[in-house]
């Protein structure tokens, strides 16, 4: 049988001290025929601290990796940059400061291979480095999501998997438009969240996740997922406001009244923003658990804004089991 062929794309920016590990990790996969695709995104003013040096040297010796320039626009025209150049059916994608087992594409090509109806397949993350308790809880939470409805359900809340984990038929990440964000948002949930609006709207694109840990995702303090900018609540806020209008708004593929439910300062929040979308608000409840669940408009959507997963568990409880996300939709 022929290997399965993969292209790795690599998103670099100033990576020098990490890049060696990660793309190890890629040209050590075992029982896959494989290329690198590495795209080197300088810095502000073109700044670069020898990635790519490095990299052409590693080309130089390995005729598997191909190093691009890529359009300085940040990780998601980066990656588009490379997927442009992919020819191989299924595409994966690799962080440049994280690394992964020698067996993660295998077991994930695999997968699809048995699946023809799965679009792609993740698997569970391990976090290393600057390690957290705050990261260990999401992570907890996100490696729980293991099937495709699942991951759907909470897509609102956050990433239901690093979209770095996957392993992805080309043809699927080409029909949902790529990586490059739609707004001032990170690639990674603006892709998550076209993905599904594709599998609800257009044709499906089922997805899956290993219930094995075979990426571990590098932590550190300047982490920009740690930072603002892009990754700040408002825009992660905005990015999710503009794909609900996208659905339910009132120009939106099925516009539906929103009945709100959260507390504090959060209700007050998207109870101003969600008119601005171009959601109709049938209500705002700030809705604790113990309190009676308020009644439900006709035709409207249960739009229930909380953090915490126990309050989330607890309100489906309440609701009697609904289904998500048809009436039922939790965000975060």
């Amino acid at each position: 049988m022929p290997l399965p062929r993969i292209d790795v794309l690599l998103p670099v920016r100033q990576a020098r001290r990490t890049l060696p590990s990660a793309a190890g990790d890629v040209l050590a996969q075992r029982s896959v025929d494989l290329r690198l695709l590495a795209v080197v995104d300088a810095g502000p003013g073109g700044a670069d601290d020898g990635s790519r040096a490095w990299l052409e040297d590693l080309a130089r010796r390995d005729r598997r990796v191909l190093v691009l320039d890529g359009p300085g626009r940040g990780v998601g025209a980066a990656l588009d940059r490379a997927l442009g150049r992919a020819t191989a059916p299924l595409v994966a994608h690799m962080e440049a400061d994280d690394r992964c087992a020698p067996d993660r594409l295998a077991r994930q090509a695999a997968a699809l291979s048995a699946d023809a109806a799965l679009a792609g397949v993740t698997c569970r993350t391990a976090q290393f480095g600057a390690r957290t308790p705050g990261m260990r809880r999401y992570l907890d939470w996100q490696n729980a999501l293991a099937t495709h409805d699942a991951l759907a359900r909470e897509r609102f809340v956050e990433i239901p998997a690093l979209h770095q984990t996957g392993l992805y038929r080309a043809e699927a990440l080409r029909a949902i438009g790529g990586y490059a964000p739609r707004g001032p948002w990170p690639a990674d949930i603006d892709a998550w969240l076209r993905w599904f609006e594709h599998d609800a709207l257009v044709s499906p694109l089922r997805v899956a996740k290993l219930p094995r840990v075979l990426y571990r995702w590098r932590q550190h303090p300047a982490q920009s997922t740690r930072g603002g900018g892009m990754h700040a609540p408002d825009a992660l806020r905005s990015c999710k406001l503009h794909y609900l209008a996208r659905l339910h708004g009132r120009r939106g593929a099925r516009p539906r009244p929103v009945l709100l439910l959260s507390t504090g300062t959060t209700l007050a929040t998207w109870s101003r923003e969600l008119p601005g979308a171009g959601l109709t608000l049938a209500g705002a409840v700030d809705w604790k658990p113990g309190r009676p669940v308020p009644r439900v408009p006709d035709g409207a959507l249960v739009l229930a804004v909380y953090g915490m997963v126990g309050v989330r568990t607890r309100l489906r409880a309440a609701l009697g089991s609904p289904r998500e996300p048809d009436t039922l939709l939790c965000a975060g």
